[in-house]
């Protein structure tokens, strides 16, 4: 069934995502900070809205991918706002990392409305949203999550409720921490390999087929041995999602001592290297052993 919907945030996950929209034959309003993505998705075959506010007017479903939860609040909140244009049967889906209190904040101004709110952060980097292929974690109600699935699946290849409100940020949350330990044991592992005399390379296809090996990996380990830093997923972005990780936990009275561990590493490789991709993690421990991880030969 084609639908009216919005998207706002298109940034290098969000303008794909909207793309695969319009191929499907979704009526699509997009709007955004910055002019240059606009262009690209009318171009595509969107229609620019002239604030959130008009986007959802037009819209029954709208979706937002932000970078951060104060850009919620002033994409969501105030006059043109989406929630000043939302109305009863229109649905929401947050795609942004955030945190829970945003969450049931947003959710409780849009249900005043009549509207219903889905957190849905999303899993899968750049290329997975180029390929229409990202993993949505939705949190809410069943049924607003049932009638948003069709859209939705433009571009998630694997679309699941797990619960209430709250519920897709906190395994998004349990991702990412992940994601800071596993990036921050991997760059251990590798530069080891590299001092001792063995190939990172043939290291990295031997752990592939053991025990030991994380999906991590295959996303890290070949940009490591190519030099390879430009951000897919930045280490600026890891650190504050690795943060809200850690209020989490606070809050649930969970140590999280392991996970205190690679955020330690994750801002560390911060300070210098927070614009690049999570990758570059190794690029601190590579500095204090005067090591370099790269690719001995063509594989």
């Amino acid at each position: 069934m084609k639908m009216n919907v919005g998207f706002i945030g298109l940034g290098t996950m969000g303008l794909p995502m909207t793309y695969h929209l319009i191929e499907a034959g979704h009526t699509t309003y997009v709007a955004s900070r910055s002019l240059g993505p606009i262009e690209k998705a009318v171009a595509h075959g969107g229609i620019k809205a002239e604030s959130p506010k008009a986007l959802m007017e037009a819209a029954d479903i709208v979706m937002t991918c932000l970078p951060l939860p104060e850009t919620i609040t002033a994409v969501y909140e105030g006059k043109d706002g989406l929630i000043a244009g939302a109305s009863p049967g229109k649905i929401v889906i947050d795609h942004s990392t955030v945190d829970r209190a945003t969450n049931e904040r947003v959710k409780a101004l849009l249900l005043e409305k009549g509207a219903g709110f889905i957190d849905a952060p999303v899993s899968g980097g750049p290329m997975g949203a180029k390929a229409g292929k990202l993993t949505i974690m939705c949190g809410g109600e069943a049924e607003d999550v049932e009638k948003a699935r069709p859209v939705m699946e433009a571009y998630g290849g694997y679309i699941v409720h797990v619960g209430q409100t709250g519920s897709g940020t906190t395994v998004k949350l349990l991702n990412n921490m992940l994601i800071g330990v596993h990036q921050a044991a991997l760059a251990e592992c590798y530069v080891m390999a590299e001092r001792a005399g063995v190939d990172p390379a043939i290291a990295y296809d031997v752990i592939k087929k053991s025990a030991g090996f994380s999906k991590s990996m295959d996303w890290a380990v070949d940009a490591i041995l190519d030099r390879a830093f430009d951000a897919r997923f930045s280490i600026d972005l890891l650190h504050k999602d690795i943060g809200l990780a850690l209020e989490l936990g606070e809050q649930l009275n969970m140590p999280l001592d392991l996970v205190k561990l690679g955020a330690k590493k994750v801002a560390e490789a911060k300070q210098s290297y927070g614009h690049q991709d999570v990758s570059a993690i190794i690029r601190p421990l590579e500095e204090k052993t005067g090591t370099t991880v790269k690719r001995h030969s063509e594989q």
